[in-house]
């Protein structure tokens, strides 16, 4: 057979012709990329979870600068209300105001050494971003003088966790006054003490 009998073939039956180059090619492909089919199908759920997890994220990435702003307002707020381990003289006039404010007698304070929580039960291993300075305060006064204290300590600025607060009775020779000795151990919010 030479190429002009091909060739007459080739426009006598195009269709078929066509058809017979076409559909063995088209086998060997497909034979070729069957694995490769699978592999697409078995990443395919993986592909269409993670698409669904950028449309959220996109969905609700709108306005997140007004976000971003309350969270840094309220950092803010937070930062305003820690005490600074250092300033050792402004912590105690602070408990020095409430002593003033309440009408109790400071007899003892002291401030102890910063930790990052890990003593407190707090339901974690510690404060990551701040440090707690804990406090030992005994003071004198009436009842009401020492809930006023109470109250006064809760009000303030800076965050304050109350530990412990032991109320006792002077000794038998003041057995007519209403003066009462209490002890209280606390912990207050501080920055990182690094």
């Amino acid at each position: 057979m030479n190429l002009s009998v091909i060739s007459k073939k080739v426009a006598q039956y195009p269709v078929p012709f066509v058809c017979g180059i076409l559909i063995p090619l088209i086998l060997v492909l497909l034979i070729m990329r069957g694995p490769k089919v699978t592999d697409f199908q078995d990443k395919l759920p993986a592909l269409e979870k993670e698409w669904k997890n950028m449309q959220t994220n996109i969905e609700r990435s709108a306005n997140l600068e007004v976000d971003i702003e309350l969270l840094e307002a309220g950092l803010e707020t937070i930062n305003s209300r820690l005490m600074d381990v250092e300033d050792v003289a402004i912590n105690y006039d602070f408990f020095y105001a409430l002593e003033e404010q309440a009408g109790v007698v400071l007899k003892q304070f002291s401030q102890g050494t910063a930790t990052e929580g890990e003593d407190l039960p707090i339901g974690r291993d510690g404060l990551r971003n701040f440090s707690v300075i804990p406090y030992d305060v005994a003071m004198d006064g009436t009842l009401p003088q020492i809930l006023k204290f109470l109250d006064l300590l809760d009000r303030q600025e800076h965050i304050v966790r109350l530990n412990q607060l032991n109320i006792t009775r002077p000794s038998q020779e003041n057995e007519g006054s209403n003066m009462l000795s209490a002890r209280l151990w606390c912990h207050v919010l501080a920055a990182k003490n690094e």
